[in-house]
């Protein structure tokens, strides 16, 4: 691999030891890379995605249990950027040696090529899973107890790399069909996802922000899973939906496109930096139907209540481990641990009980997770309904259809039940439930 890729690279991963900078972040912020190639953007991302997302793997392999925590972070940063491109075969031990060159802490690279005999040998079930696929063992636990012989299948996906997926906006382009001639028109190849009818998948590198397209407004990045998520609210024509996890708006502005500008759109979220990107997305997106709200953590402010009382949908995103969309920022599962995983468990609790409490007759409360994890999905919505008896599941086919919902619905066919070596976008989970009408049933 290129030294000046793996330089950048390294830099990327020593930003995120240092303060926890995302590699994005780090990397928009390198002045070196302001002018540098799409190709190479992408494969500065792509190296210092591998090496963050593999690093328990990557580690033990070159140091064992002890991993490389002695060094500095920005050594440690480059043994891994090269362990990882020597895994993917884009480099040999010898190479990645000479370009780690002599120094404090020195690295074996050739013990890389004894990594799967090494894991084998590890005594615990747990610990060897969690070293095998580079996921921490709080969740090497869970998703084994839950998915038993299928855990594999969904860790190996969670290493592989995520589409590139947009959603056409039909504020600005009739159809999916149009937005891919226009792209193509400027060299941007794309094909049309499997289930949502929006949704194109990108090849290649090309830089998106930089074309007509995205200038006009016509598409969004967008996972397909967040896509599909949005269908199942389903906002009635001439509709109000609260969006009450908003963050930067990617659900919001696909709502505000289902209505056609019609109706109201409320977009709630405790941080301001967020809203104010909502804001700036939603001007070029040509979205004029949205009303944004600062709300607090532990409670609505009194217009959003009002408005929550008034809502034919309330969408609850919620704050979750982000597991199913780890692929895309794999940095995030070296995040959260047993303590933050129960914090968020409850503050999950909270918003399902504010949101309930609100939801006037007739109207439906949709709570979605990127969670892989039962826990933070069928427990939670299980636990609303004991305490809430009065709510109903609405079957996903009553939605969707039964043709668009059975391949992507859960076992039993009432939520939406997303898995990245299933469906081949982010996991995802989406359960959406009414409040009866008096008289109803």
């Amino acid at each position: 691999m290129n030294p000046q890729i793996t330089g950048w690279a390294a830099d990327a991963v020593a930003a995120w030891f240092v303060d926890r900078t995302s590699p994005r972040d780090a990397m928009a912020a390198m002045p070196a890379l302001r002018e540098a190639l799409p190709s190479d953007l992408a494969a500065v991302a792509r190296a210092a995605a591998a090496a963050l997302g593999g690093m328990r793997r990557l580690e033990f392999a070159l140091a064992g249990g002890q991993g490389l925590v002695g060094m500095m972070p920005r050594r440690r940063a480059h043994a891994l950027v090269l362990a990882a491109a020597v895994l993917r075969d884009e480099m040999l031990p010898d190479g990645a040696s000479r370009q780690f060159g002599a120094g404090d802490g020195a690295v074996d690279f050739a013990r890389l090529l004894r990594v799967d005999e090494a894991i084998a040998a590890t005594p615990d079930p747990v610990a060897r899973f969690g070293r095998r696929h580079s996921v921490p063992d709080w969740f090497a636990a869970r998703l084994m107890a839950q998915h038993g012989d299928e855990a594999d299948a969904i860790a190996t996906a969670l290493a592989s790399p995520a589409p590139r997926t947009l959603r056409a906006n039909l504020l600005k382009v009739r159809d999916r069909d149009e937005l891919a001639r226009e792209l193509a028109a400027e060299r941007v190849p794309t094909r049309p996802a499997r289930f949502a009818a929006t949704a194109l998948h990108v090849d290649g590198d090309a830089d998106l922000f930089a074309t007509m397209a995205f200038q006009r407004g016509a598409f969004e990045q967008q996972d397909e899973a967040s896509q599909l998520a949005c269908a199942a609210v389903a906002p009635p024509p001439g509709g109000k939906v609260l969006d009450a996890c908003a963050g930067n708006g990617g659900k919001t502005l696909a709502l505000a496109a289902a209505l056609a500008n019609r109706g109201v759109v409320a977009a709630a979220d405790v941080h301001e930096g967020r809203l104010e990107a909502l804001r700036k997305r939603a001007r070029r997106a040509g979205a004029t139907n949205l009303a944004v709200h600062r709300v607090d953590e532990r409670s609505w402010t009194a217009d959003v209540l009002a408005f929550a009382g008034r809502a034919d949908r309330i969408l609850i995103d919620a704050p979750c481990t982000g597991t199913g969309s780890w692929r895309r920022r794999p940095e995030a599962r070296w995040g959260i641990d047993e303590a933050s995983f129960h914090q968020l468990a409850r503050a999950q609790e909270d918003l399902l009980g504010r949101a309930a409490a609100a939801l006037r007759p007739g109207a439906r409360l949709i709570y979605a997770t990127c969670s892989l994890l039962a826990e933070e999905n069928e427990a939670r919505v299980a636990s609303l309904l004991r305490r809430r008896p009065e709510l109903e599941v609405v079957r996903l086919a009553e939605i969707l259809g039964a043709a668009a919902a059975t391949p992507i619905a859960d076992a039993t066919g009432a939520f939406l039940s997303l898995r990245p070596d299933r469906h081949g976008c982010d996991g995802f989970f989406a359960a959406v439930l009414r409040r009866p009408r008096a008289g109803s049933g």
